[in-house]
């Protein structure tokens, strides 16, 4: 109640929000040096202050209408959840521009008629590939900020304009509808939620949906930033990720689907069942209940320490929550508030209290200023400041769901006398997946109808043995599509004989053509020559039975037709297409590359990408073959696993644990015996480096390490010489045994592929990075010798991690060169007769000069693509050694 009076406190005399860039002025004068948003930058996680806020939306504002943005324009935005998002709809705001948000996996019959529809200024991508839906024009999003050095001064006018987005609600063959949902529309929203959800500048939420999501742009951006709290975005659906943020950033709200609730709840639940001995389990659940919320959480303090510790209320919107799942969150200590709404509405109707008054099963009573009423019918009408202004460009649709501002939600409900709401089914044939997803079955049927086999289609929802809902399709035959006449079998089994199209070609030739939610999981025949009717001729959906599981026909999401894992590698390596049989190391990926990769094959086929299934070996074929036949991820069903951030690598041999360098004295003292002379060259170019920095050079033996030590020590960054974070394996570094176990404290070796979870230690080396611990990489990956360098040989090349890291890292790179350790050791086992310690390091050990050229520091350029990068180091770096070794040769000479 506390919590509540003060945010009702907050909102006593402040006036209502008129326009959505006067939030971010507000926020800016009530908590400026608030964190605001935050989301991972490469390996790092950024955070983005009010202030800073506010500054970069101005600045952004300034570099749009160089684009020639202006009131009343159009802007397309294909791009992920980061802080750069709200930037982006601020700085479109604040012009009076309208933005049309795209979904990541956004149909491309849908994309083009939506953008032939809306005829947009700008068309912005952020995905780091060409969608298959762009056309000419498409525009790469840009750092806000990058391209004007301050804010412009000028004060700001508010535009005219009223509308502020378009969201596209359905279709994919038919015209889509969007939504025009005004300036007035979203602050209405912002200022009634407060009612009923509390928050305050002490509160953090993890947001997760994507911001093309009306529910999520309202109660995961908009209105948290009106209280002045911060917002996080995960960066993926993996279990990892989720798990990382909610302990990393203390975590203490969160935006979800049901599907996602429910399977963490029951993950939950799974895991407290094996492990307490039943009459134990049982006395918790009976005593939770009888107790105040925040004893419960003391009770089942194991389950919070999981989720971070601090997690206290979920909001769940998008479908229907099982009433069963919101009491188990409930008694484990967690609040669950469920919503209802849709697009039309902006997107909030109604919704349930953060107090608990709410009855369990109810989606809550109306937000301040909406009615609702129901019809003879029983379905829900919804009247506000929250109903849209009409779907775009489409009178006749606008008017068959609004009549007199009132909105036909084609919901069937039952309100009580306290005016709470209860949903109990759908009026309209709309799918809503637990995902929070709306599928129109129109859409995917019209799909299957336009196919030369197929007479007609009828898509149906089936519940998943993961507990979620995939789609089924029942399919009748055209005549010309089998040689003899269709016998019928039983409904609801597949009639395999001899003539009958291939179902599962059929249905890959059709889910390519269909956006990510929309495809279909499963198919069959229809066993009679049409579906069942009403007299208007419409089908009955409720007459179709659910498919027999071993007569339906699983159709696999590798196959489909747009070849989702081509695209996949094609979007990671930024080419526009890739051949069945190239590599991935040929098409420039690299370890570092493959985690991305990994995530963006789950989010195109729904099959869950370990480390193992991918290696630069394999070609596009290999990896579509692994893939296929694959079981799908359990739709977040992992989230509660024993995470891989239990496997993190260790910091402290790289932190407080830097005083066992002192370990290295016996190799040391090799150095100091064997080197007669350590040669700097270009130590000036190290006088004043940024905090971030990446030490990338050519290698040529065993003693390259200790060089680089010695030569950073005889510079200006001299006190980096004792903070060397070593990385190695990824690149060709590996070291097993003892001698990895030695080296580590010693000498600071970061052996990245010795742990399953690449993008886990790579994440750990960023840490180091941010801490000011510079990073050595040699890029080459092996030992190569000079002639190999000269002759550009392709063992001698620069592998793009070093590109990959710095972007990732968003570090400044110092190269270096460097000559004579080949000379001193072996550089490899191959050939040598003598003793080999560590299984790969020769023990032969020579006297003579070593030299290193550090050059100027370089840096990705934005425009710059990663394999060019590496190009261009490699060939600063083969300057530097040219360098280094005619200082030795000088040096020889003379003597």
């Amino acid at each position: 109640m506390a919590v509540m009076q003060r945010a009702t406190d907050l909102r006593a005399g402040r006036p209502d929000l008129t326009h959505l860039y006067d939030l971010v002025r507000r926020r800016d004068a009530q908590y400026p040096a608030a964190v605001a948003l935050g989301s991972e930058q490469g390996l790092t996680w950024r955070t983005v202050d009010s202030r800073q806020l506010r500054d970069l939306t101005d600045r952004l504002a300034a570099e749009l209408a160089a684009e020639g943005v202006r009131e009343g324009d159009r802007a397309v935005l294909w791009v992920p959840n980061t802080w750069r998002t709200a930037a982006y709809l601020f700085a479109l705001w604040k012009l009076g521009a309208i933005a049309v948000p795209f979904d990541r996996e956004m149909n491309p019959e849908a994309a083009g008629r939506i953008i032939q529809a809306v005829e947009p200024r700008l068309v912005l991508v952020g995905y780091g590939e060409r969608p298959g839906w762009a056309q000419d024009g498409v525009t790469e999003w840009w750092e806000p900020g990058s391209h004007v050095d301050r804010a412009p001064d000028a004060a700001w006018m508010r535009p005219a304009e009223e509308l502020a987005a378009i969201f596209f609600t359905s279709g994919t063959t038919g015209n889509p509808k969007g939504c025009m949902i005004t300036q007035a529309n979203l602050c209405s929203q912002v200022d009634a939620i407060a009612d009923l959800l509390p928050l305050d500048p002490t509160c953090r939420l993890a947001s997760i949906l994507p911001l093309s999501h009306l529910f999520e742009l309202v109660c995961g951006l908009l209105y948290p930033l009106s209280q002045g709290a911060a917002i996080h975005y995960i960066p993926s659906r993996r279990a990892p990720d989720i798990l990382r943020v909610l302990n990393e950033q203390r975590i203490t709200h969160m935006n979800v689907v049901p599907q996602l609730l429910t399977l963490m709840g029951d993950g939950l639940d799974a895991q407290l069942r094996a492990k307490l001995p039943s009459p134990a389990y049982r006395v918790l659940h009976q005593l939770a209940p009888r107790l105040p919320l925040r004893w419960r959480r003391l009770l089942f303090l194991p389950v919070h320490r999981k989720l971070g510790g601090h997690l206290h209320l979920m909001a769940a919107g998008g479908a229907a929550l099982p009433s069963d799942t919101q009491l188990l969150w409930e008694r484990l200590g967690v609040r669950v508030v469920q919503g209802y709404g849709a697009s039309e509405c902006s997107p909030v109707i109604a919704c349930g209290n953060a107090d608990g008054s709410t009855p369990v099963g109810s989606v809550g009573r109306p937000i301040r200023g909406v009615q609702v009423r129901l019809t003879a019918e029983g379905e829900l009408l919804a009247k506000g400041p929250n109903v849209m202004r009409g779907y775009w460009k489409d009178p006749q649709r606008t008017a068959e769901v609004l009549q007199d501002g009132w909105y036909s939600t084609g919901d069937l409900a039952a309100i009580d006398e306290a005016g709470n709401i209860r949903l109990s089914g759908r009026a309209k044939e709309l799918i809503v997946l637990p995902s929070g997803l709306n599928v129109w079955p129109q859409d995917i049927e019209d799909v299957f109808r336009s196919h030369p086999a197929v007479q007609d289609a009828c898509v149906i929802p089936v519940p998943s043995s993961a507990g979620g809902v995939v789609l089924h399709v029942y399919l009748v035959p055209s005549p010309q599509s089998s040689g003899r006449s269709h016998r019928s079998p039983a409904p609801g089994t597949q009639d395999s004989g001899l003539g009958t199209p291939d179902v599962s070609a059929i249905v890959a030739e059709c889910n390519g053509r269909l956006a990510q939610h929309q495809r279909i999981a499963t198919a069959s025949w229809w066993g009679e020559p049409d579906f069942p009717r009403t007299s208007t001729l419409k089908v009955r959906r409720h007459l179709l039975p659910v498919p027999q599981a071993e007569a339906a026909v699983a159709v696999d999401a590798v196959l489909a037709s747009d070849d989702p894992v081509a695209q996949a590698i094609a979007g990671a390596a930024r080419m526009r297409a890739v051949l069945d049989q190239q590599t991935l190391g040929e098409l420039g990926l690299d370890s570092l590359a493959l985690v991305d990769l990994a995530l963006t094959l789950e989010e195109k086929t729904g099959k869950t990408v370990g480390d193992d299934d991918l290696s630069l070996e394999m070609t596009v074929a290999q990896v579509r073959d692994r893939l296929a036949g694959q079981a799908g991820r359990q739709a977040d069903g992992d989230v509660l696993r024993e995470s891989s951030t239990s496997a993190e690598r260790p910091l402290w041999p790289y932190t407080w644990g830097r005083s066992l360098r002192l370990l290295s004295w016996p190799v040391e003292v090799l150095y100091s015996l064997s080197v007669t002379r350590t040669i700097v060259l270009g130590g000036d170019h190290l006088d004043g480096l940024p905090p971030r920095v990446i030490l990338a050079g050519t290698h040529h033996g065993f003693p390259d390490l200790l060089l680089v030590r010695h030569g950073l020590a005889r510079t200006p960054a001299r006190r980096l010489a004792g903070r060397l974070v070593v990385a190695a394996g990824a690149w060709g570094m590996g070291a097993a045994g003892l001698w990895a176990r030695y080296a580590i404290p010693a000498f600071g070796l970061y052996p990245l592929r010795q742990y399953s979870d690449r993008d886990v230690s790579l994440r750990g080396l960023a840490r180091l990075a941010a801490a000011g611990n510079p990073v050595l990489i040699f890029p080459q990956g092996t030992h190569a010798t000079l002639e190999e360098e000269r002759l550009d040989a392709p063992r001698a090349r620069f592998k793009p991690g070093v590109g990959h890291l710095a972007r990732a890292l968003d570090a400044t790179v110092v190269p270096f060169g460097l000559a004579g350790t080949e000379k001193l050791m072996p550089p490899r086992k191959e050939g040598f007769t003598g003793r080999v310690i560590a299984g790969e390091i020769p023990v032969s050990i020579r006297r003579g000069p070593l030299a290193i050229a550090f050059g100027a520091p370089v840096n990705l350029e934005e425009s710059e693509s990663i394999p060019a990068f590496a190009q261009r180091l490699q060939e600063v770096c083969y300057a530097l050694t040219r360098q280094a070794e005619a200082a030795v040769g000088s040096l020889t000479t003379d003597h």
